[in-house]
């Protein structure tokens, strides 16, 4: 299923659980705003921009209907997405917005953070409502990198602590491939962010990667292939701790970053 389907699904839905005229707006982000969705990879990723905070029956009705989308999807992607309204486009706060993880309404709010608005502002694709480059959402720079080394700190880095697991498996034994992708593109992204202000995919940052670390061209090359659908690419335990230690190389250089 094309990005596109799910999210005029997604629309459809929303049209007939909410009352006319409170979804101000309705925006794709994550990987298809980066021109990198990937069917079988990637989940949808939405903003619905509301005109005023749901209440709690229709919270419990979109919690309903994202449930009837996940049941009916078949192959296709996981809904996600974020329920917002314009008082906190682009804002810094500790109050959390309805989001929704793996296609499930999660009953606590999540805080929302630079990256999104930075991506909603440069790249969303506006399916309704004013054109995602007019909302005004773009975040404050210095926000957008201090969320970045912090999460490289607090996310990236603490996967160095599964190197004692990995080191008591048989080097050659089968680890998914899925997470060969996960930690050698994923803190790239991070460090392209601080280093040069742009938000990029995750087929760029394996080439960012590797540009930056060219001892693991190899890995980069390897999750860039399986990102692009290539079901023949395995990874090992023994690769699992290359991996992690590419993962460490490109925490240690973000921390020189300004």
């Amino acid at each position: 299923m094309a990005y596109e389907l799910a999210a005029n699904r997604f629309l459809r839905s929303l049209n007939a659980t909410l009352a006319p005229g409170l979804v101000r707006g309705f925006y794709v982000v994550g990987s298809a705003a980066l021109g990198s969705w990937r069917p079988g990879r990637s989940d949808l990723d939405v903003l619905v921009l509301l005109e005023r905070a749901l209440t709690a029956s229709e919270l419990a009705a979109v919690s309903a209907m994202h449930a009837e989308l996940e049941a009916s999807r078949g192959a296709g992607p996981h809904s996600d997405g974020h329920y917002v309204t314009p008082d906190t486009l682009g804002v810094r706060s500790e109050a959390g917005v309805p989001t929704v993880v793996d296609g499930v309404l999660d009953p606590e709010p999540h805080r929302t953070d630079p990256v999104l608005w930075a991506l909603l502002d440069r790249n969303g694709i506006t399916l309704r409502g004013p054109k995602a480059s007019e909302l005004g959402a773009a975040p404050d720079p210095a926000w957008l990198r201090e969320w970045n080394h912090r999460n490289l700190e607090s996310y990236w880095r603490s996967q160095l602590t599964h190197r004692s697991r990995l080191a008591t498996r048989d080097p050659k034994s089968a680890i998914d491939p899925y997470l060969l992708a996960w930690d050698v593109t994923g803190p790239g992204r991070l460090h392209a962010t601080i280093a040069t202000g742009q938000i990029i995919s995750k087929e760029a940052a394996a080439d960012y990667t590797a540009d930056l670390f060219p001892h693991y061209a190899d890995l980069c090359a390897r999750a860039m292939a399986y990102r692009l659908g290539n079901q023949t690419v395995t990874h090992t335990a023994s690769e699992a701790l290359r991996a992690l230690d590419l993962v460490e190389a490109v925490c240690d250089s973000a921390r020189k970053l300004p």
